[in-house]
């Protein structure tokens, strides 16, 4: 994300800006040199205004957050229309018109840019993010000044931009990732769409005469699978190599390395395989890959491949040198930390060796162990000695695929980037003896004649004054690590070296006053030539096990460079004499003891034991053989170790060696010379030597006096903390301590538990003892359910402080140590969705409406929660990220917390209509819904989608006729009586009655016939309402016999109008019934007979 805010913040200024950022290139492996005539990254300025620019205030960065790394600081003029060269070398200087900044590049890193800031320093000017270019070429604006980039296969440094191409090819992608795999595979390659894609399977550089890809790569072996894809537009270059190894049924216990290539298509030229299987010598180019023993990759780069070795180039199998170059574009170093204990994680340079001359099956008539020289320097490091040493990791290598045997991974410690890592020494002085000697590790412009004088004149101050003389050997220790001096003396005697002083010697020292290691200092090389193995190129006078220590004083100045002259000369110093034996009784007694140095080399020994066979297998010989190799070293480390001090005292002016044994009363620790012993390792026993001082010192605990116990008489003072001591004899030495008790409380109880110096506390409250000033670490380790608080004491101060975990403390009287914890506690947030519901929820018996909401609750401790719907919202359902098992319906949930959660209540809106019930005609009936009986009209609000049902109720007089909606559907007829709908709008639902109208009409009569029935024409309606009431009967003529409006006036067989009886016959009526409910006419015609 910064460098996204950083690119917009530049793009900002750049558009305004007279003077361009043109053209760049950190590619420059061997195109173009500077002035000095080195290949630098450089890059070019542009003025594409009208006027002259003085650059002098202005700054130049690749750090996006340091914008004034480095500033002109003289007039430089770029001229309108003219370019400036810019060489990124770390010269810091400008001579005429060459500028040089203090920084370099590097186009693979990833986080580098290109910056020009006005000398205000705040305002960018112009910006460029440094993007790899394959070796040699640039990226540069497509012209002068103009916005659009390309790349540049023939740089234009100095002169017009021309002949830009647009950019590189995607690069190919594999369909499977780098690695091992138990049987045969297929591999896709993909590129861009219309690219063709050109692959290699014998670790050579692909182009387009190599294999097109036209479908999966069968890998039936392992192999190194290089492609490169060729766009169809002829604009756009190849693109970068994809590269990798696909290992095919191997297994392996170590780290995998698999180096590859071919740049050439010519068979004549030297390339990776000649240098390496052919011992022809050379610099060629390839790719270089780290697998875990797993086969996963651990990063992987191209660079330039080196000989390493002299006597052992001869061999079959041969070691190399390694560079990655960042130049060629795809990594500017191995990224990881190869080697166990090293805190370093990026190697640009490094030697991968097999052995070199203890090489198993070729050096010396077979007679290697394989492992001397990386014995010989991790001894080195686990004894924290006083030099600099090769760190050692095993792995195994295939060339172009080809299984190559067991090697190892070397740091290269003749080397700045080491110096600077370890030391912050970016500039030293480095001296090297193999046969002649000369200057290494050159900074920028350093001379080499110079750092000779610097070694020479130390070299006569040393051998040309009396050492004895205190203030000569004060001064010397100012510009001289003696102790690496002793070390390095010590450890080549040990293991009797016959290949050092004129051969395999480095030292060096820093000249950075800021940094470490300003005093020279050696450096291990190589150490094949020990334990009795190899040529004597030293001509020690014995190289077996029963050489003396002293031997190599006896050589003279062998190599030239005054070694034996400085420690033949410092050897008078009584300190650097006393120093140097007690160095070797230190060393003896502890990771020189036969016991640590047997223990040590089997250590190494399992981790190439289980290669060695693949190694045998590839390279010959027996494993047999091997292990009796191996059998001879440790015969000879037992041998030495037997005969060292005796042989020490034939060789010095010194007594013994006598036996010291120290014993610790009570909790303390001291320390004799450089070894610390405390209650762990006491009693502890060594040898020593009488004739040299012997020095003791109280390191912590509540000293109270020690004790000599030895046949000898020594005047000492008891309560002394520092003395020092001429062995006399066998001694015993004991220290008194009082002990301080301390007990350890854990508040409250079961909360949690504590680790003291590492170890556990079962219960509590805890008494210890410890040594006045003895450190003690303390660990928490809270139950479930609890978090670390703090700790608490009367007399103590914690380190850092109180409120951390881990602390640590000084022992310094009585005391009682609490560690506080806290019930543990834990977030629920409560949600509701969606989020305008304003339902209450019911959260531990209290009512909460506001959303969202937070509560701490402690661990363990249960959360009720109770939902329910309202007329607006219905619940749903509960989930929640780990205390509610998925959509749980239920309207109640119960759970005890465990962790922070987020519960989420979800309620549906309750859509609701307003549903209208109603008859027609008004009081002809009533309506049930949902079996309540209701008046109408009648009104409620439903929810969306509910079914209602209804039933119509009639009036007395009236009966159902159907139902009528507005909206929606009566189901499952609108003539049912009963029937039910389901909401989805407003709707206004009607039950229509009709009313019971019922009309006899009989259809004869007979008046005055004495039976006294049927005297009379009587019509009978059946209805509760009023209603109006007209008759008319006609005779066949058509002409009225009979009318009448009141049906109470019926017609009694009479003329109306003459009031004498009809004739019998058949008459015709006309009858009309108006309702007055519903205003309904009733019309019915038909016939009545008189019967007289």
């Amino acid at each position: 994300m910064k460098y996204l805010v950083s690119i917009f913040m530049f793009f900002c200024f750049s558009s305004f800006s007279q003077v361009m950022i043109n053209e760049y290139s950190a590619a420059n492996y061997d195109n173009n040199t500077d002035n000095y005539g080195d290949y630098e990254d450089w890059f070019e300025l542009y003025n594409s205004g009208v006027n002259d620019v003085d650059l002098n205030g202005y700054y130049l960065s690749d750090k996006d957050d340091n914008l004034t790394k480095w500033q002109f600081n003289s007039p430089t003029v770029l001229n309108a229309n003219q370019r400036l060269l810019i060489y990124c070398s770390g010269r810091n200087e400008i001579v005429g018109t060459s500028v040089h900044t203090s920084f370099k590049l590097h186009q693979t890193k990833g986080n580098e840019w290109i910056i020009l800031t006005n000398p205000d320093g705040v305002t960018v000017e112009d910006s460029v993010f440094i993007r790899p270019c394959l070796t040699n070429q640039s990226r540069g604006r497509s012209t002068d000044g103009d916005p659009s980039w390309g790349v540049f296969t023939t740089p234009t440094n100095g002169n017009p931009n021309t002949g830009a191409m647009t950019s590189y090819s995607a690069t190919p992608q594999y369909s499977l990732q780098l690695g091992i795999y138990p049987n045969p595979i297929d591999v896709s390659i993909t590129a861009n769409a219309g690219a063709q894609i050109f692959y290699t399977i014998d670790g050579s550089l692909p182009d387009n005469s190599d294999i097109l890809y036209t479908g999966p790569v069968n890998i039936a072996t392992t192999t190194v699978l290089k492609a490169v894809a060729y766009d169809a537009d002829p604009n756009i270059l190849p693109s970068f190599m994809n590269y990798g190894t696909y290992f095919i049924g191997v297994n392996h216990t170590m780290k995998i390395l698999s180096v590859s290539g071919r740049e050439s298509n010519n068979p004549a030229t030297t390339e990776l395989f000649e240098l390496i299987a052919g011992g022809i010598q050379d610099e060629p180019f390839g790719t270089f890959e780290v697998y875990n023993s797993d086969g996963t990759l651990v990063d992987k780069a191209r660079g330039e491949f080196n000989e390493h070795g002299n006597d052992s180039w001869g061999y079959a199998q041969r070691g190399f040198d390694y560079i990655t170059r960042d130049q060629f574009g795809y990594n500017y170093a191995i990224q990881d930390e190869l080697f166990n204990g090293q805190d370093r994680s990026k190697f640009q340079r490094l030697i991968i060796k097999c052995a070199a001359n203890d090489n198993y099956p070729f050096s010396y008539g077979n007679s290697g162990a394989h492992i001397r020289d990386s014995y010989v320097q991790s001894l080195s490091q686990v004894a924290d000695l006083r030099m600099d040493e090769r760190s050692f990791e095993p792995c195994v290598m295939y060339l172009n695929g080809q299984y190559w045997g067991l090697y190892e991974f070397r740091e290269k410690a003749d080397d700045l980037d080491y110096t600077d890592h370890y030391y912050d020494q970016d500039s030293v002085e480095f001296l090297k003896t193999w046969g002649g000697t000369w200057v290494d590790v050159l900074t920028t412009d350093q001379a080499t004649g110079p750092v000779f004088n610097s070694w020479n004149t130390f070299v006569n101050f040393v051998t040309n004054n009396d050492m004895t003389d205190q203030a000569n050997y004060d001064y010397v220790k100012s510009v001289f690590n003696v102790g690496s001096l002793m070390d390095y003396f010590i450890l080549n005697s040990y293991t009797v070296n016959a290949d050092w002083l004129n051969w395999n010697t480095a030292w060096w020292h820093g000249l950075n006053e800021d940094g470490d290691k300003k005093k020279w200092r050696y450096v291990l090389w190589d150490m094949d030539n020990t334990f009795d193995h190899g040529a004597n190129y030293s001509g020690v006078p014995n190289t077996g096990s029963d050489a003396d220590p002293c031997n190599p004083e006896s050589l003279g100045n062998i190599g030239g460079q005054g070694h034996i002259p400085i420690w033949n000369a410092l050897s008078e110093n009584e300190e650097f004499f006393d120093d140097y034996i007690n160095r070797w009784s230190d060393l003896s007694n502890t990771y020189m003891s036969c016991d640590f140095m047997v223990q040590h080399l089997d250590s190494l020994i399992s981790l190439i034991e289980p290669e060695m066979q693949g190694q045998i297998d590839r390279w010959g010989g027996t494993y047999g053989e091997w292990q009796s190799n191996v059998a001879f070293m440790k015969d000879f480390m037992l041998e030495r170790c037997d005969i060292l001090n005796s042989s020490l005292v034939d060789c010095y002016d010194i007594e013994g060696p006598y036996n010291i044994t120290v014993e610790i009363i009570g909790i303390g620790e001291v320390q004799l010379n450089s070894i610390d012993i405390d209650n762990d390792n006491a009693p502890w026993n060594g040898e020593y030597f009488g004739g040299v001082d012997i020095d003791f010192s109280v390191l912590s605990g509540q000293f109270s006096s020690y004790e000599i116990a030895s046949t000898d008489a020594y005047a000492y003072n008891p309560t002394d903390t520092d003395f020092s001591l001429d062995l006399l004899g066998d001694i015993t030495i004991i220290f008194y301590f009082d002990a301080i008790d301390l007990s350890f409380v854990v508040n409250p109880v079961g909360s949690g538990n504590m680790t003291i110096n590492g170890t556990g506390i079962p219960a509590y409250p805890h008494t210890q003892s410890f040594a006045e000033n003895e450190n003690v670490s303390l660990t928490s380790t809270p139950n479930i359910g609890w978090v670390f608080d703090s700790w608490s004491s009367q007399n103590h101060a914690f380190n850092p402080n109180s409120n951390t975990a881990d602390v640590d403390f000084d022992v310094n009287s009585e005391d009682v140590i609490v560690l506080n914890y806290v019930r543990q506690t834990h977030d629920i947030t409560f949600f509701v969705e969606p989020s305008n519901c304003n339902v209450p929820i019911d959260i531990n018996g209290t009512s909460i409406s506001t959303f969202p909401y937070t509560t701490t609750i402690n661990y363990s401790d249960p959360v009720d929660i109770l939902a329910q719907s309202s007329t607006q919202w219905n619940f749903q359902y509960f989930n929640s990220n780990f205390h509610i098992n998925g959509n749980s319906t239920s309207l109640s949930q119960t759970f005890t917390v465990q962790q922070n959660d987020t519960i989420f209540i979800f309620f549906e809106e309750n859509i609701t209509f307003p549903i209208t019930f109603d008859v027609i005609p008004q009081e002809s009936g009533r309506v049930s819904v949902n079996a309540l009986p209701q008046d109408v009209p009648y009104t409620e609000e439903f929810s969306s989608e509910e079914i209602i049902n209804f039933e119509a109720l009639a009036s007395y007089g009236w009966e159902f006729k159907q139902w009528t909606a507005q909206n929606g559907e009566i189901i499952p007829v609108n003539t049912n009586l009963i029937g039910y709908s389901i909401v989805n709008s407003i709707d206004t639902i009607t039950a229509e009655f009709k009313e019971i109208f019922e009309i006899f009409v009989p259809n004869s009569f007979t008046p005055d016939n004495g039976d006294e029935t049927h005297d009379s024409f009587d019509i009978s309606v059946f209805t509760l309402h009023p209603f109006e009431f007209e008759i008319e009967v006609y005779d066949r003529f058509g002409a009225i016999v009979f009318m009448s409006k009141d049906i109470s006036n019926s017609w009694d067989g009479l003329h109306y109008s003459t009031g004498k009886e009809v004739p019998t016959g058949v008459y015709v009526y006309k009858l009309n019934i108006l309702s007055a409910e519903s205003d309904k006419i009733y019309n019915k015609n038909g016939t009545i007979t008189i019967i007289r």
